[in-house]
């Protein structure tokens, strides 16, 4: 493959691509662009347009994400370590992630109704201030995850496990969640089963 250049690029596939720096992506956008088994740990990806691509087996770790647009973005069976979506511009913000293990990663104060979160691993991530109207987390493991003032309206949590969610403290009418996992949702309201 030809060295990166950053600029324009549309209707491309990159695989294993190799960059040569944390700040190779700067200046670009990207649009039907598909990124296949790529790694960016550390890249600066602040002021980048990424409009209807697909991250398939990638790996992010601690990218830089200021102002970064991401527009109809699909992660698909990825490793997101550290990203801090909430930096990102939230000006048509629309992302779906599938089979994705989506880490220490924070999505405070984003608008993600109908953001699809599909039989992923989410742990230790931050919602605060989100809007999750319609989200779906069906098959997904939200271990250690936080959900606070969040709108989880019409969520769907289908077989969803390892969620600790006060109803008290988001809201929660028409989610629906699965037994025995939706037992959890008892601990914030103050009730004990024995």
């Amino acid at each position: 493959m030809d060295p990166f250049k950053p600029g324009a690029h549309a209707n491309e596939t990159f695989k294993s691509l190799e960059l040569p720096s944390p700040e190779a992506f700067r200046g670009s956008t990207f649009c039907d662009c598909t990124f296949v088994q790529c790694r960016f740990h550390g890249f600066d990806f602040s002021g980048v347009d990424i409009t209807d691509c697909i991250f398939d087996h990638c790996e992010f770790s601690l990218p830089k994400m200021t102002n970064c647009g991401l527009h109809g973005v699909t992660f698909k069976d990825s490793k997101l370590v550290g990203v801090d979506f909430s930096r990102c511009s939230s000006h048509f913000f629309t992302v779906s992630f599938r089979n994705c293990l989506i880490e220490t990663c924070n999505f405070s104060s984003l608008k993600l109704n109908r953001t699809p979160f599909i039989a992923s691993t989410i742990r230790e991530c931050r919602f605060t201030g989100s809007n999750l109207m319609e989200a779906d987390f069906e098959n997904s493991s939200l271990e250690k995850t936080l959900f606070h003032d969040c709108d989880l309206r019409e969520a769907r949590f289908h077989a969803a496990k390892h969620y600790a969610i006060d109803p008290t403290a988001n809201k929660v009418k028409d989610a629906t969640f699965s037994l025995p996992e939706a037992v959890s949702l008892l601990t914030g309201l103050g009730i004990h089963l024995q």
